[in-house]
């Protein structure tokens, strides 16, 4: 997985710390009440330690509860998942489309977008993820593509880019590839029933 570029991230990361300040100073309060005086080693690390905690619950299974979305607290899609669907070239020239599957794994911070045909598998090595001044969020990456072995010998190994528009269970849009394939086209995935 890699990061990627969100927007609104910075908000979370201000309410995360926030919530460790208050519960680092719950935590004095209450260990004060029953006359606990902890060492100075167990002061030091624990608004570190404590951000750390919620950022990785948050990062992992927080963002995903429905009730922040609803609460417009994140706008962050969840992508995680299988998807299959057909990627349209302009190598072919008569319009014909490949079956394609692919897999999202996303976090609040980290996502990889993996996707396979019957010739080549890609992966992902930057993204972006646009909501806020969109009608539908926007889910834009590079990847690197490569044939498998008993793709044609006209394949090799490239680079390019796609931008995916979310609507509704649907993920569509255009890609484009690097110098020395010089390719366009589309592709339209739909989120498979877990």
């Amino acid at each position: 997985m890699h990061s990627y570029e969100l927007e609104g991230r910075g908000v979370v990361a201000v309410a995360i710390m926030g919530v460790s300040v208050l519960l680092v100073w719950l935590l004095h309060i209450g260990l004060g009440a029953v006359d606990f005086d902890p060492q100075w080693w167990l002061s030091v690390p624990s608004f570190a330690g404590c951000y750390s905690g919620l950022h990785w619950l948050f990062d992992r299974y927080v963002r995903r509860l429905g009730l922040l979305r609803k609460l417009k607290l994140i706008d962050l899609p969840d992508l995680n998942g299988r998807w299959v669907g057909e990627v349209k070239s302009s190598y072919n020239r008569d319009g014909s489309a490949h079956s394609v599957s692919a897999v999202i794994l996303q976090r609040w911070s980290k996502v990889v977008i993996r996707l396979e045909t019957e010739q080549s598998r890609s992966r992902s090595i930057s993204a972006s993820l646009r909501t806020g001044d969109l009608a539908n969020p926007e889910l834009s990456y590079q990847y690197v593509n490569e044939p498998k072995s008993d793709a044609p010998g006209t394949m090799a190994m490239h680079r390019g880019t796609a931008t995916l528009e979310l609507v509704g269970s649907r993920l569509e849009g255009d890609y484009y590839t690097g110098r020395g394939r010089g390719e366009v086209g589309t592709v339209a995935l739909t989120r498979c029933r877990q």
